[in-house]
């Protein structure tokens, strides 16, 4: 399940690209709408220790199916500050504080005193089609900082430049849910 390639739009089938100057990219920044997001079923965010290397360009990539961490948020829900989280680097079902400020929506987890936070900051990819943003640009970090629960933007600040880079998307976008007892 977790080493498979999903099928991705074009942007992101290869790569994503890290700088966000890129024409596409200063785009999709324009939109960062979290409003979908925010009350997403399912949410799927991969995260790389660094970033390889556009053989073509030099610049910096995130190659598809290579993160070195990935995680599930499942029933977000901004407004009653929830969500439920599976980690790749942890075992177990977790319970998450989901809090949405005008800069950022941010996925707390409080470990005995450490917190993971990935922080979701900006739009990369958005379909004029649907009207909506398909893949965001994140951040994951573990911090040892308890105002994370309270000024998540500021801890951000602090650690966006050294946390691990990557993406996070709506899983399952276009999927209908099974009618239930018709099989």
């Amino acid at each position: 399940m977790w080493g498979t390639m999903r099928k991705m739009r074009p942007l992101t089938m290869v790569v994503l690209t890290a700088a966000l100057g890129a024409a596409g990219v200063a785009a999709a920044a324009d939109h960062d709408d979290f409003a979908y997001l925010e009350k997403a079923r399912y949410v799927h965010c991969a995260f790389y220790k660094h970033y390889d290397i556009d053989p073509e360009t030099g610049g910096p990539i995130m190659v598809e199916g290579r993160a070195n961490a990935l995680m599930h948020f499942q029933g977000v829900d901004a407004k009653h500050e929830t969500a439920r989280a599976i980690y790749t680097r942890m075992s177990g079902m977790r319970d998450v504080t989901v809090i949405r400020t005008p800069k950022a929506l941010h996925f707390i987890d409080n470990v005995a005193g450490m917190y993971v936070m990935t922080t979701v900051y900006t739009c990369l990819d958005y379909d004029d089609k649907r009207g909506i943003c398909v893949t965001y640009g994140a951040v994951n970090s573990r911090v040892f900082d308890s105002s994370v629960l309270t000024d998540p933007d500021a801890v951000y600040a602090k650690i966006k430049d050294d946390a691990d880079p990557g993406f996070c998307d709506q899983s399952f976008i276009g999927i209908q849910e099974a009618a239930s007892g018709k099989h």
